[in-house]
Order: C-alpha cells, then sequence, then structure tokens
C-alpha cells in the first residue's frame, strides 16, 4: 500500500513511522524533513497550496492525515486554517486522485465536554456512540473534520476512518496523562489496523490501557481490532502528579 502521510515531522507523525515503515511504502510531507525518512519519499510543501496537495495525492492508496494546530487553547484565527481549510482541502485533493482510504487523526477532545462525570448522560465511561461534545474550540474544529470527511465517505468517494487519538507520547508525562495517554506502539497499531479496516466510515476513539478509564475503547476494539498493549499503569509509580491533559470549560 502506498500511503501519504501529511504533517510528517510532527509529534505524532515522529512517533509513527517508524510503526509503519516495514509495512507501507511511505510518502511523507510537512514544512521541514521528517525524521525516520529514510527510504520513503519525502516531499516539502505547505498544504495550504491547491496544486501541492493534488500533487501529494496522486499515485497513493491511502493518507494519513496528522497535519494540523495541536494546541487545544489557541483562537479561532490561529485554528481555522491548518485545522479546517488544509482537512477540506485534503479531502478534495484525495477525492479527485483516487484515493481509497483516509485515515483522518482527530482527538479526544471531540468528546472532552464529556470529561466532567456531571456531564455525562450515564456513569460509564465516555463512549463513541455518544454525539460529538468538544471541549474547546480545538476539539470543535476536530467535529469539522470528522463530519468533512463523512461527506466524502457517504458520497463513495473513499472510505474514512477517523481515529480520535489520546495524547501521544513516549511516556506519560504526570499520571493527569493516564486519562488519555497514547503509547507509540498503540499509536501504531491504530494506524495499521485503520488502513485496512472493513469500515466504510467510523469514529474511534484510540488510547492506551489503564486502570481508571474514562474512555471506553470497545468500538474501535470490535470494528478493527484493536488492543492496547500498552498501558499507563506501567509509569504511574515512577511519574509525578499532575492534572488531566483535557481541557476545562472556558470562554470561548
Amino acid at each position: 500500500m502506498r500511503v501519504l502521510v501529511t504533517g510528517a515531522a510532527g509529534g505524532v507523525g515522529t512517533l509513527l513511522l517508524p510503526q509503519l515503515a516495514g509495512d507501507h511504502h511511505l510518502r511523507l510531507t510537512d514544512l521541514r524533513p521528517p525524521e525516520h525518512a529514510e527510504g520513503h519519499e519525502v516531499m516539502l510543501g505547505d498544504l495550504a497550496d491547491p496544486a501541492f496537495t493534488e500533487r501529494l495525492c496522486t499515485d497513493v492508496d491511502a493518507v494519513v492525515h496528522l497535519a494540523a494546530n495541536p494546541r487545544p487553547g489557541d483562537d479561532w484565527d490561529q485554528l481555522l486554517g491548518p485545522n479546517l481549510d488544509v482537512p477540506a482541502r485534503i479531502l478534495s485533493a484525495a477525492a479527485r486522485t483516487g484515493v481509497r482510504r483516509v485515515v483522518l487523526a482527530s482527538s479526544v477532545h471531540a468528546l472532552g465536554g464529556y470529561h466532567p462525570p456531571s456531564a455525562r448522560p450515564d456513569d460509564g465511561p465516555i463512549r463513541d456512540t455518544w454525539p460529538p461534545h468538544p471541549c474547546c474550540r480545538y476539539g470543535a474544529t476536530k467535529v469539522f473534520s470528522e463530519a468533512a470527511a463523512r461527506v466524502y465517505a457517504d458520497s463513495g468517494a473513499f472510505s474514512v476512518v477517523c481515529l480520535r487519538l489520546g495524547g501521544c507520547q513516549p511516556v506519560p508525562p504526570t499520571r493527569g496523562w493516564c486519562d488519555t495517554w497514547l503509547g507509540p506502539a498503540d499509536l501504531g497499531q491504530a494506524v495499521r489496523l485503520a488502513l485496512r479496516a472493513d469500515v466504510r466510515f467510523g469514529t474511534y476513539t484510540i488510547t492506551s490501557a489503564t486502570s481508571a478509564a474514562v474512555f471506553d475503547l470497545d468500538a474501535a476494539r470490535r470494528d478493527l481490532g484493536y488492543a492496547p498493549i500498552q498501558s499507563c499503569d506501567t509509569y504511574r509509580d515512577t511519574i509525578p502528579d499532575g492534572p488531566s491533559t483535557m481541557c476545562r470549560a472556558r470562554r470561548p
């Protein structure tokens, strides 16, 4: 499978590329050269350029779209271009060039409004079957990207798997990350499964395991075959205390 990875030099891309390298021919793009690019095609450029995105999507089977502004606290003017305009442009180029599968990096922030237990419809963990409830502007842009991708999937242009990724780090920095931490091996597993899953469209929360689960991973287990092999509990006794990474309610 020939796979385009956008945002390949970013934090998530840097963790993901070694997990994909042995299984796929990769075309990597970003504004700067990515790490772990040896043996893969690299095309540097700006995803705001429609002609460039068209070239990127030509002659690939799938797109893993990671490129985004990942800062939940940013204002709309910092988020609109990278998190709304660019995904729309990538989706449009993928449809025109015959891409068959798009794996869209969404975020647990798309459901982050449910993070306080008092905001949930029941006492269980947060589930992908609930309506989106973003906790911040960043989360709202991810909901938009999911909805835009569904338009293309429903039209028959290509199939889409939206992965609502947790916080991707080699190890959880603090215990507060255990709500959402996603380790590199589990990130790679989820993306590899998403590239081949028999799904027309779906949204799936992806985190590593934890004994105090906030998010229900049942949909990803059922539809993708995802089963986390990393656990935050491995690090719990060796990392400092810290607040949850999820946004608190704030004025927009």
